[in-house]
């Protein structure tokens, strides 16, 4: 392991508005969702890690992390005996009441809940400042930000391409414009047209996804079954059906907030730049 010069208390605000005081730069964390195992190997923290949870399994060597349950199910026993100075929970998984057990034995505990670039790159610097690997974590969040900004430039003036992203095939789900893949569809000027919906990912019949007509259909190589091109060719008056205009995409990539976001990103503009050409529309 690094050794690190100890500094002053820290002090920093969580995704959910929460003040959390380390003494000293964290040397024992736990990790308690896959992108918070990934962000914190992303900075040099990775050896800082004393338990993680199931398939937090990017980089390689997180493979090798002891676990201490599911991100909806810790074991207790297992979390204390690891003895962590710091808890970094995921607060759109982890479980209200046992995150309050945790902190009931005096363990801080950091929640991070990031669905956008800037949370991304956020949450990077904040974990810099509690293991103090500032410069690191520095480094890889304006990396991060300058990718980001290139694509937007590059397609600040695409022309829109209509898209519907499925997420899950039974029931029909995609999501709406608070999550990360929607600010994806936007960067690369893809529109989402259930962006507006209430709620964060929308359970839909097939009927809605007809009427808003899909020049584009994308899904990922996990959550799509082996036949789902063919399902949606039984609806041939669809502009993508028409185009033939379906696209998967890597869906760590898509749905874990990391820097790899950015490669599902780029991916996503790539496939959308190839549609805008099989539509006649160009750049």
């Amino acid at each position: 392991m690094l050794v690190r010069p100890a500094l002053a208390a820290i002090t920093v605000v969580d995704n959910g508005g929460l003040s959390v005081t380390l003494e000293q730069p964290a040397r024992r964390i736990l990790a308690l969702a896959p992108h918070i195992t990934e962000n914190l190997f992303s900075i040099g923290a990775g050896d800082l890690i004393v338990g993680a949870v199931a398939h937090s399994d990017y980089p390689a060597q997180a493979q090798a992390i002891p676990r201490v349950g599911s991100y909806g199910q810790l074991n207790l026993e297992q979390v204390l005996a690891l003895q962590p100075d710091l808890v970094i929970a995921w607060s759109g998984g982890n479980t209200p009441a046992q995150l309050e057990r945790v902190r009931q034995f005096g363990i801080p505990v950091f929640e991070s809940d990031p669905h956008s670039f800037a949370a991304i790159a956020a949450n990077l610097r904040l974990y810099g400042e509690l293991t103090g690997l500032q410069t690191l974590a520095e480094t890889a969040a304006s990396g991060l930000e300058s990718r980001v900004e290139l694509l937007r430039l590059k397609h600040q003036n695409a022309a829109p391409v209509r898209v519907f992203y499925q997420l899950w095939h039974e029931p029909l789900m995609t999501v709406n414009r608070t999550l990360l893949v929607d600010q994806m569809l936007r960067l690369c000027g893809g529109e989402n047209p259930f962006a507006d919906r209430p709620e964060a990912v929308p359970q839909l019949g097939v009927e809605s996804v007809l009427a808003v007509r899909p020049e584009v259909i994308l899904t990922t190589t996990e959550e799509a079954p082996h036949d789902w091109i063919e399902r949606w060719q039984r609806w041939p008056e669809l502009p993508a059906v028409q185009h033939e205009l379906f696209y998967q995409l890597n869906a760590d990539w898509m749905h874990r907030a990391t820097l790899r976001a950015l490669s599902g990103a780029e991916q996503l503009c790539l496939h959308l730049d190839d549609a805008r050409k099989k539509l006649g529309q160009g750049k």
